[in-house]
């Protein structure tokens, strides 16, 4: 696994009494970030010395989520309208995220690159000015609606970074311009 490093934040009044996990497990990550609640659990990162993934908020199961691979470019995940995996699981046949995640990976490792394409549509999003409140890192903030993404996503975009240190490719991203060194 690529993570070598979990932080959790958990905030009792004004202090943060987080901790730290080191080599975490996969279900580690899951459960940090299924803690998050926008209260006194806000922020969750995972890592190494140079590239990170930060997951915040939690409240009204929406977070928000960036990430560095080098230390100098930084990305936000975008939230996909149109990207619902609820739908394909049923109440008898629940699958983990995880399993979703593998099962993501082996259709990717499996394709012949000659023949097979895969194309991903990003979705049209809406050019509203619409926030919601969040709390990341222990601070309300107003976020833009578009980067306020679901769990699933969420989890999907945490499990990528946590096994290869990338950003996963069937999520859109978007660089964050205004930190962009000139």
């Amino acid at each position: 696994m690529f993570v070598s490093n979990l932080s959790v934040e958990k905030w009792v009044g004004n202090k943060n009494e987080g901790y730290l996990i080191e080599n975490p497990s996969f279900s580690q990550v899951e459960e940090a970030i299924g803690e998050l609640d926008g209260k006194t659990k806000t922020l969750v990162t995972l890592g190494d010395d140079e590239a990170y993934m930060s997951i915040g908020g939690g409240n009204s199961g929406k977070y928000v989520v960036t990430a560095t691979l080098d230390n100098e470019s930084f990305y936000t995940l975008l939230h996909q309208p149109k990207y619902d995996i609820k739908t394909s699981i049923s109440s008898k046949n629940q699958i983990t995220v995880l399993h979703f995640y593998n099962e993501l990976k082996k259709q990717r490792d499996n394709l012949d690159t000659h023949n097979d394409k895969v194309i991903f549509i990003s979705p049209k999003f809406s050019k509203s000015n619409d926030t919601e409140e969040l709390v990341v890192g222990g601070q309300a903030g107003n976020y833009p609606v578009k980067m306020c993404v679901d769990l699933l996503e969420c989890l999907l975009a945490a499990i990528t970074f946590a096994e290869s240190g990338q950003l996963e490719p069937s999520l859109t991203w978007k660089e964050d311009e205004s930190l962009v060194m000139v």
